[in-house]
């Protein structure tokens, strides 16, 4: 029965204080503890059952975590021929293969996983850190570095707001380095400092280099030669062609005041589009020929216009 507190009627239990409830054991404050025999709701706090498969589950997850990959893996397989349409199966399997440093195969299971569940930010990002795994490890050995970079393109484009989304633009900077492409590195690298002013300048300047009507040169080898001081916007350069130089018959020296404070670009690795080399200049510079310094490019290109041509 109940005494009208709206809480009755209860049974007193085994461990319950002797001295609390009345006379039929209903408590003065009811507590977690006691049984309401009238409570319609007893069955919504029955715990879920638990398939073999989230069991399985469960115990893959449990003997990874303690590093027994291989009964890990076993486990979870076991799990996906119960229920092959649940994507975290799929998930942990990958989870299991990466920790075993099997990327490749990683990746092909949370892309099977993905397609379970497209929205899932967990899992994109799984992925995207295996991709990055691949791409860094052919950036150090300076192998497959087209496919290195389709990669580490791929995990940026899973990621937004993930925290290694900086560490996946610091590869893919290292990676465009590799290729040559330092202007394009430079400016992941500004990306992953956060600092998009500048790289919103170096487009700016691109435009630039590929809109002008003038002939442009990068000056190159600045920093052997400072004696002629840093070259800034605006400084007026003597180009002066040297067919005697022993290491480049088409060698252009570029001086200021007098001095030599570098060369006009003639390698691959100093070149850029929209710049001629000192080979594309070969007999076209006139005698006192000068050039007009326009700015600094991607840190280390000094991209100059040549004057009276």
């Amino acid at each position: 029965m109940s005494d009208g507190d709206g809480y009755g009627p209860y049974q007193w239990q085994v461990g319950d204080p002797e001295d609390w409830g009345d006379s039929v054991g209903v408590p003065d404050i009811p507590y977690m503890g006691y049984l309401n025999g009238d409570d319609d709701d007893d069955d919504c706090m029955a715990p879920r059952e638990i398939s073999e498969s989230e069991m399985l589950h469960d115990e893959a997850w449990a003997l990874r975590c303690d590093g027994r990959y291989e009964e890990a893996l076993d486990k979870i397989n076991r799990a996906l021929e119960l229920d092959s349409d649940d994507f975290d199966n799929w998930n942990v399997k990958a989870i299991i293969l990466e920790d075993m440093h099997d990327y490749e195969m990683a990746i092909d299971y949370y892309t099977i996983a993905l397609k379970h569940n497209p929205s899932s930010e967990v899992v994109k990002n799984n992925k995207a850190y295996s991709l990055s795994r691949i791409a860094e490890m052919n950036e150090r050995k300076g192998e497959n570095l087209k496919s290195a970079l389709t990669r580490i393109n791929e995990a940026l484009s899973l990621v937004s707001n993930d925290s290694r989304r900086n560490e996946y633009l610091r590869i893919k900077g290292k990676i465009l380095e590799r290729m040559g492409n330092v202007p394009d590195a430079w400016a992941c690298y500004l990306l992953a400092s956060g600092m998009e002013e500048e790289v919103r300048e170096m487009e700016r300047q691109r435009k630039i280099i590929e809109s002008s009507t003038d002939i442009l040169i990068n000056i190159t080898g600045t920093s052997f030669y400072g004696d002629a001081g840093p070259l800034v916007k605006g400084n007026v350069v003597e180009l002066i062609a040297e067919p005697s130089n022993i290491h480049d018959s088409d060698a252009i020296r570029v001086e200021r005041n007098g001095i030599t404070a570098g060369y006009v670009a003639n390698s691959d690795n100093t070149l850029i589009d929209g710049v001629k080399s000192a080979t594309d200049l070969k007999g076209k510079i006139k005698t006192n020929q000068r050039a007009e310094v326009m700015f600094r490019y991607a840190r280390d290109y000094i991209i100059a216009r040549l004057m009276g041509i």
